[in-house]
């Protein structure tokens, strides 16, 4: 499912579950392509320091859970139906579409930097490594698009319910 780099490309590192975030949740659907081709919906739910993912196929079969502790860095993960998902690389994509722009330049890696734009309505936000773009996020309501340059994958993710 999510793409496993051979090295660490981590462009920051993975952060606690936001204010504005806890003891909330999403319920979104999942469209990843490029290295893998997959969809799927996932419930996402945020109770500080915890992040719990369940993500399920479209006729309900469930292919992962996973709890990542952010304080401990600690990731629990059980696939199924030999779905191999990076709990942490799924964590890492959400937290770079979705945590606040100011958690995300606080927690940026040396010669990394990340950027928001917003041309005709339509944010944008982009990472650089040594000033390279290497992932852009754009939003369009409840339509979320992840383009992975370096990895070489995208990821559409649509919001179906936010409590």
């Amino acid at each position: 499912m999510a793409y496993t780099p051979v090295q660490n490309t981590a462009m920051f590192e993975l952060m606690p579950v936001p204010t504005e975030l806890n003891n909330g949740g999403w319920l979104e659907k999942f469209e990843f392509s490029g290295v893998v081709e997959q969809s799927m919906l996932v419930s996402t739910e945020f109770v500080k320091p915890m992040i719990s993912v369940a993500a399920l196929s479209f006729e309900g079969v469930p292919l992962t859970q996973l709890q990542f502790d952010t304080h401990t860095q600690q990731l629990i993960t059980s696939n199924t139906l030999e779905i191999d998902l990076d709990g942490k690389k799924i964590i890492y994509d959400m937290q770079s579409a979705f945590w606040p722009l100011t958690s995300l330049e606080q927690s940026i890696n040396e010669h990394c930097r990340v950027v928001e734009l917003t041309v005709d309505g339509q944010v944008t936000r982009r990472f650089y490594r040594n000033e390279i773009l290497v992932r852009e996020i754009t939003y369009t309501g409840a339509l979320t698009q992840l383009i992975e340059f370096e990895q070489k994958y995208r990821l559409k993710i649509e919001r179906l319910e936010e409590y």
